[in-house]
């Protein structure tokens, strides 16, 4: 720094200026080869156009301006836009480049365009007053310096936003070693209907209000065409080329209003944009990152939801869903009342017209002459879509001609039209009178019990389970291809199954009830006999992949009406349903309710040995299953979701319910699981609390073994690490490890212990030792020649080749880490060397090594297709992180900003603590003292809730810590924040 002696014309200050002007002359040099090179690579034009007048700006500077310092920051900016640009066209033709990214680009275009015309226009005036140079003022440049910003906070937000959409729903903790499966990111739009007709004017009309009203509703009755015409609207050639394959339809036809959550209605757009979770945060990120158009089919299935709580929370959903800029929405429902605060058209559909409706019924039955007739049979219906389908199918099976069709019309809807109401009077009469016809009277009541049996049956019914489910009708396969001929039903992939409207009238002809009074003993000794018969937890995945829906369906109806000699059937069924969701197909349920309404109770005390294996406390066999089991499933289930808080609402439930049973090995095994829970939230004195309850019960009732003490001494010893008592957790755990070694009960417990016992070293300064650990735990990994466990182990061995100062020996186990992890489809390790290799390129002050790490996460994820919320958090701190130590503040307070909403969403306390100590920071090196001491207060206060000291706040979380520079927290908690 110069003395303030020093004038300008001294010869250190001479000096200073000169070196000051060859640095920011060799810096525009630089960057203006940079931009003529990026101009070079990328693909699209526009993109070229904007890195071309970047460049013209930056000579202009060069050549002409004489205060070249002051555009120093200017010239960073056009590097950084340099770069985003080739990242996000680079290599992509140009129908692949991101909408957002090019309409971004315009905007820049247009801004540039000024930037230069004004810089041009100073250098023509020095020309034309014969300067050698020209000045522009600072404020001008500051504020294209904001505008230069604002452009490249757009572009980092969308890497975050691409990133968290890629890591948004990965398994959520490496504590379960599950490997994760790959699998499509996206659920292709279905195709646009082979028979279509009169609806081309009402779909360009929709096409035009989803351009300028942003979102749509299709009003009408059922059968009326509103799924069909949503279909072709997804499949018209502008909304092809808009949306590409962000288009999503998500249908509730299959679900009963009755089994509707909030987490059930997210779950099912989750599973059609491939994620795993059901939170409505992923949701919205994978939404978030480029253009959607999204169809929610059949609404008033969830706007009827059984519960008020979840059907406020649903449309809650929804508006948030269709604020997003990103999002354009459809809605088809018989409902006109819709709670939606967004604006939008809404489109009622009509009954098809005269020639229309005559095309639709030609094209399945042609008719030579006649015409007044059949014109004067279409009016009679109402001219309803799915009524001439159905009508013209009869016709053709029967042979009739036109006059044998009015005749048996005539004669049928005497009787019929006063069993459908309103506007399906034409649908009823038409489905009676396809039943009454010859081909299927003759088959007697069969035919109607095959049809309530399939409507009953989201799915359908299997091809392979016809005998099954109807063994006393001999011509089974007869009957259903009877009802196919005439549209009742219809063949798909080898399943029987049938349209919305027709399942509705099927289920609604009993008393007015969605549930059939149809004989299900058959459907459910099929379901249950199939359960029973997986003696192995591994067995039932393909199986229950295609009948998830069907066995949730009839799960919920026995549930619903079980009577408490048959409860321990069905809820023995219901633990291994659920049991066989977390195993094979991860995914919200809609049993909550069903189960939660059980009456509270002992179970039966008859033993079984029917869920052998599953994993539950390992004292003896489990018992024949009641409500606490059922609850307890659900809560296992939701852990693995990463439903934390919801997990530890049932675990809580289940223990009370197990301690009505006197089960207290499970109840303790309920509270060991939220401890467990806690831990991970970073609630560690309410972990403490609830291990020692679970201890306290366990002793108290004798159903302590040697086991269960080292499991729950090692979730201890995990807390006390995390507070600080290191040497307390090192002798608890050491025994721990011994006995786990001894007794060669769970290898996954000896690594566990393995790895804390490191980490306590780690923290303790004790290098060596948590060395030998680390490499404990890698020898045996290797042994079992398991790589993902081997990939884990290289990841903590690097955290002390860090700590040793051997950072090149940690890139490379960090690499080795990666290499193993995706061979072994570990998709959390895999995030995690990544995410530790950034935070390492940070603290060597490689900004952009570290950038293009977490560039590298976003694109190795894209593989996978496995997701993980934990990732959420860290991915978005660590990248924040990075640009705090660039110091680009800015940058970094939007991103830790975003890192702490997630943190608070998901509860997480660490990452809510982490982010808002970082927070403070960034305040104080703004000068702004008073934020800085709101944020270090709210830190202090999230410590005191977790139950952790502040200085252990990075304990096990070295790559979060921040530079020793950073002393804002530690002046707050001595008081020293002001006087500093």
């Amino acid at each position: 720094m110069a003395s303030p002696w020093e004038t300008k014309n001294s010869p250190r200050a001479s000096t200073s200026n000169t070196n000051s002007r060859n640095g920011t002359m060799v810096a525009l040099t630089n960057a203006i080869g940079a931009l003529d090179l990026a101009k070079e690579l990328v693909p699209l034009e526009m993109a070229k156009g904007v890195l071309s007048t970047l460049g013209s700006i930056l000579t202009v500077v060069k050549n002409t301006m004489q205060n070249k310092d002051d555009f120093v920051e200017i010239v960073s900016r056009c590097n950084k836009i340099a770069e985003s640009i080739k990242w996000s066209t680079q290599g992509k033709l140009e129908s692949e480049i991101d909408p957002t990214v090019t309409q971004a680009l315009s905007e820049l275009q247009s801004f540039v365009d000024d930037i230069e015309k004004t810089v041009k226009a100073k250098e023509h005036r020095a020309t034309t007053n014969r300067a050698l140079s020209a000045s522009m003022d600072r404020e001008s440049i500051a504020k294209w310096k904001e505008q230069l910003d604002h452009f490249l906070r757009m572009c980092d937000h969308k890497l975050i936003v691409d990133m968290r959409m890629e890591i948004g729903d990965m398994a959520r903790t490496p504590k379960r070693g599950a490997k994760v499966q790959s699998e499509s990111n996206y659920e292709p739009p279905p195709p646009k209907p082979s028979m279509f007709f009169g609806r081309d004017g009402l779909v360009r009309d929709a096409v035009e209000s989803l351009n300028t009203q942003h979102h749509v509703l299709l009003v009408g009755p059922g059968g009326i065409g509103k799924s069909s015409i949503a279909k072709a609207i997804l499949n018209e050639d502008t909304v092809v080329a808009r949306f590409k394959d962000r288009r999503f339809f998500v249908r509730f036809d299959d679900i009963n209003a009755s089994q509707v959550t909030y987490g059930a209605f997210i779950g099912r757009i989750a599973g059609v944009l491939g994620l795993r979770s059901n939170l409505l945060s992923s949701v919205k990120t994978s939404l978030a990152t480029s253009e959607a158009f999204l169809v929610l089919d059949n609404a008033e299935t969830f706007q009827d939801a059984a519960s008020d709580t979840d059907s406020y929370r649903i449309a809650e959903a929804i508006d948030e869903l269709g604020s997003l800029p990103s999002v354009t929405m459809m809605l088809t429902t018989r409902n006109r009342r819709v709670s939606m605060n967004l604006r939008y058209a809404t489109i009622d559909v009509p009954a098809l017209a005269a020639n229309a409706a005559r095309q639709a019924f030609t094209e399945i039955y042609p008719v030579d002459g006649s015409q007044a007739i059949v014109d004067g049979l279409l009016s009679a219906l109402d001219f309803h879509a799915l009524s001439i389908n159905l009508l013209a199918h009869v016709a053709k099976e029967n042979r009739w001609t036109p006059d044998e069709l009015m005749r048996s019309w005539g004669q049928e809807k005497t009787h019929l039209l006063h069993i459908g109401e309103g506007k399906l009077r034409s649908l009823s009469a038409t489905i009676e009178l396809s039943l009454t016809s010859s081909s299927i009277t003759k088959l007697g009541d069969d035919a109607r019990r095959v049809m309530e049996v399939a409507a009953f049956l989201p799915q359908g019914i299997n091809e392979n389970a016809l005998e099954d489910f109807f063994p006393d009708i001999a011509n089974i396969r007869s009957v259903v291809d009877a009802l196919c001929r005439l549209s009742l039903m219809y063949r798909k992939s080898g399943v029987y199954t049938m349209l919305s409207p027709i399942r509705m009238y099927v289920s609604g002809t009993h008393q007015g009830s969605d549930i059939p009074s149809v004989d299900l003993t058959h459907v459910r000794k099929h379901y249950y006999t199939r359960l029973a018969d997986i003696t192995n937890r591994d067995d039932g995945g393909a199986w229950i992949g295609t009948e998830d829906v069907n066995l949730e369906r009839l799960i919920a109806h026995d549930l619903s009406g079980t009577t408490r000699k048959d409860m321990a059937v069905v809820c023995r069924a219901c633990y291994r349903f659920i049991d066989q969701i977390l195993l094979h197909k991860p995914r919200p349920i809609a049993l909550h309710s069903a189960i939660l309404g059980l009456p509270d109770g002992k179970r039966p005390t008859k033993f079984s040995s029917f869920l052998k294996g599953v994993s539950r406390p390992r004292q003896g066999q489990a018992p024949t299953h009641g409500k606490a089991d059922c609850v307890l499933a659900l809560g296992l289930l939701a852990d693995d979701l990463a439903n934390v808080t919801e997990s530890i609402d049932l675990y809580a439930t289940a223990k009370r319910l197990f301690l009505l049973d006197r089960d207290h090995s499970s109840a303790a095994f309920c509270l060991e699981s939220i401890a467990s829970q806690y831990i991970y939230l970073g609630k560690i004195a309410d972990a403490d609390t609830t291990l020692q309850e679970a201890l306290t019960m366990r002793r108290k009732y004798r159903v302590l073994t040697s086991y269960n003490e080292a499991a729950i001494n090692l979730l201890i010893g995990n807390a006390m690490m995390r507070r600080g008592r290191l040497q307390e957790a090192r002798v608890l755990l050491a025994s721990t490890q011994e006995y786990f070694e001894r007794s060669g009960d769970s290898t996954n417990d000896s690594s566990g212990a393995m790895w804390l016992r490191g980490e306590v070293e780690l923290s303790s300064g004790d290098r060596l030792a948590a060395r030998q650990h680390f490499e404990a735990r890698l020898s045996l990994h290797t042994r079992m020649n398991d790589d993902v466990g081997r990939s884990s182990s290289l990841i903590h061995l690097s955290t002390v080749k860090v700590v040793e100062g051997n950072v090149s020996e940690a890139h490379k186990l960090l690499q080795e880490a990666f290499m193993l992890a995706t061979g072994g489809k570990g998709t959390y390790e895999a995030c995690s060397a990544l995410w530790h290799r950034a935070a390492l390129a940070s603290d060597e002050g490689d900004f952009d090594f570290a950038r293009a790490l977490l560039r590298s996460l976003h694109a190795e994820l894209a593989k996978f297709g496995g997701q993980s919320d934990i990732a959420i958090p860290i991915a978005t701190y660590i990248s924040a992180r990075n640009e705090l130590f660039a110091q680009d503040y800015q940058t970094a307070r939007d991103l830790f900003l975003c890192a702490l909403e997630y943190g608070e969403e998901q509860s997480i306390i660490w990452y809510q603590a982490r982010s808002t100590r970082a927070l403070g920071e960034i305040a104080l090196l703004e000068k702004d003292i008073t934020a800085a001491e709101v944020w270090f207060a709210k830190t202090q206060t999230l410590c005191d809730n977790m139950g952790i000291h502040p200085n252990f706040l990075y304990v096990e979380g070295g790559h979060c810590k921040l530079k020793e520079s950073h002393r804002g927290w530690n002046l707050f908690l001595v008081g020293r924040l002001r006087s500093s």
